[in-house]
């Protein structure tokens, strides 16, 4: 963690977009809901910086910010990461005085909270929200003493596609599956039915994008189901060679066990050289 005596431009920014994702959900997590954030041009991007820094404790380190949670003070963080157009930033806090939520804040009035329908953080085709979702535990069975797997209630922050990219996906399933186009998802350059879903797995994989993943599979099978037979027809050759597994779309089996690996927690900051000072000049 850097200093508090650190000066804004050189505070670290995220390794990868997935690990930008992951460190936007865990700020949210502990409790730094309310947020402001867009995208400027790289030519303003130090000078909007070097002037929110002048409004909230940006440098603060860990130790400085749990002391200032006793006092009643705001936890603020900045974030940003290189972008078409320019450089996406997120000014996240918790509530307290000097935060965002702070009516005293000169961003109080543009602030919003992420858990409002209207407040939720978005990146590219992700939206953060606060979601129900069936976790999966071991517990010890007090009655044999052996361990069972169980599902349990939970509610926690996660990333799904947005509805209209969910929707485009679907889209773009259906019309490979009307021009019967089977394709490929192992070639360099996947394609047809196959090749979408493939694209589809390699998306950060929290858990409620997984889920989303799962149903565009099952949303393929369902459509490809209903034109196998006029696929078998028209490439008989294929059909002849591969016989049963000809024209088949991987199981939903095989694709929750050996290609949907749970997300793992990632190092936010890989390389000190990876600076906000530094990200002006990358871009």
């Amino acid at each position: 963690m850097l200093p508090a005596a650190t000066p804004v431009m050189s505070l670290l920014y995220p390794a990868s977009k997935t690990v930008l994702m992951q460190h936007l959900q865990t700020l949210v997590l502990r409790g730094n809901c309310w947020w402001v954030g867009g995208v400027v041009p790289v030519a303003k991007f130090e000078r909007l910086v070097l002037k929110l820094a002048g409004r909230y404790p940006l440098t603060r380190d860990e130790r400085g910010r749990t002391y200032d949670r006793a006092k009643g003070l705001a936890t603020v963080h900045v974030v940003a990461y290189p972008v078409d157009g320019g450089i996406a930033w997120w000014v996240l806090s918790s509530e307290g005085k000097g935060g965002l939520a702070d009516p005293a804040s000169e961003d109080f009035k543009v602030a919003v909270h992420a858990m409002a329908s209207s407040g939720h953080l978005v990146f590219e085709d992700y939206v953060m929200l606060y979601a129900h979702k069936k976790d999966a535990r071991t517990l010890v069975d007090a009655r044999t003493g052996r361990e069972k797997k169980v599902l349990k209630d939970c509610s926690t922050w996660t990333w799904k596609m947005t509805p209209a990219a969910y929707h485009e996906v679907e889209a773009a399933i259906e019309r490979e599956v009307q021009a019967l186009r089977y394709g490929d998802d192992t070639c360099e350059v996947p394609y047809g039915v196959r090749g979408v879903l493939g694209y589809q797995r390699r998306r950060p994989l929290f858990s409620a994008v997984r889920t989303q993943v799962l149903e565009l599979h099952r949303h393929a099978a369902s459509h490809w189901g209903r034109v196998r037979k006029t696929w078998l027809g028209r490439y008989t050759e294929l059909a002849r060679r591969y016989g049963d597994h000809a024209g088949q779309l991987r199981p939903i089996g095989d694709i929750t066990a050996k290609f949907l690996p749970k997300m793992m927690r990632m190092r936010v900051f890989s390389d000190d050289t990876r600076t906000l000072a530094s990200l002006v000049k990358l871009c």
